[in-house]
């Protein structure tokens, strides 16, 4: 039986984390809180947290860490694209169950990867990463995360307050040249629990998030 899973975050490419944090306070009045280092990785993050997911800032602070990871490519080409968002992560309680009901359906998985990062107050964030499609390459799937964290300490629980008084993410719009085919896909593998829509385009990957306001819908491109 598949597990449930969820939106977890969606990963913006910035060039600079804080200059990044600037612009989506200023032109979203989205709030972005100090994340942490990836160890290993030569990545840092800002999280946006957005009740039950989030928005994750993240950048190359050391590129001669990064250049063993295929994170940095996925960065920076997101970038040199001109593109916002570099990719999106759903989330599962039940990793391994996950990993059967995936191999069931005929897909060959690489290894999970454990993760942690250190936030600034000390505390370790843990987790484990299942890639769905080589991590390099444009995909209109996420990643999968199982987090592995003390009650409360999801980064989109982090209070806060959003100028914009921002009170969780809507939607994430993707997009794909067979939009139909991936939306199936997407569905068959996860579940029906996740709220996207998939646009035809030439290119795919994540095209938007939509965030919830007081005031009416925010789109994030």
């Amino acid at each position: 039986m598949r597990p449930r899973v969820l939106l977890d975050h969606v990963l913006v490419a910035v060039a600079d984390l804080a200059e990044g944090a600037r612009r989506f306070e200023d032109r979203y009045g989205l709030r972005a809180l100090e994340g942490g280092r990836h160890p290993g990785i030569g990545t840092a993050n800002m999280i946006v947290p957005l009740g039950s997911s989030y928005l994750e800032l993240i950048a190359v602070v050391d590129p001669d860490e990064a250049a063993r990871t295929p994170t940095r490519g996925r960065i920076t080409q997101t970038l040199a694209d001109g593109r916002t968002f570099a990719t999106w992560a759903v989330r599962t309680d039940d990793l391994d169950a996950l990993r059967g009901h995936l191999h069931e359906a005929g897909m060959q998985l690489p290894e999970s990867t454990p993760g942690a990062r250190r936030r600034p107050d000390g505390v370790v964030l843990r987790w484990r990463t299942q890639f769905l499609e080589p991590p390099g390459e444009p995909s209109v799937l996420p990643f999968v995360i199982e987090w592995s964290v003390p009650p409360g300490m999801h980064p989109a629980e982090t209070p806060v307050q959003h100028p914009s008084g921002a009170r969780g993410i809507r939607m994430v719009r993707l997009e794909d040249p067979d939009p139909t085919g991936a939306s199936r896909r997407i569905q068959s593998l996860l579940g029906d629990d996740i709220r996207f829509a998939v646009e035809e385009s030439a290119s795919c990957g994540v095209l938007a998030v939509e965030v919830e306001t007081p005031t009416g819908i925010t789109v994030i491109r």
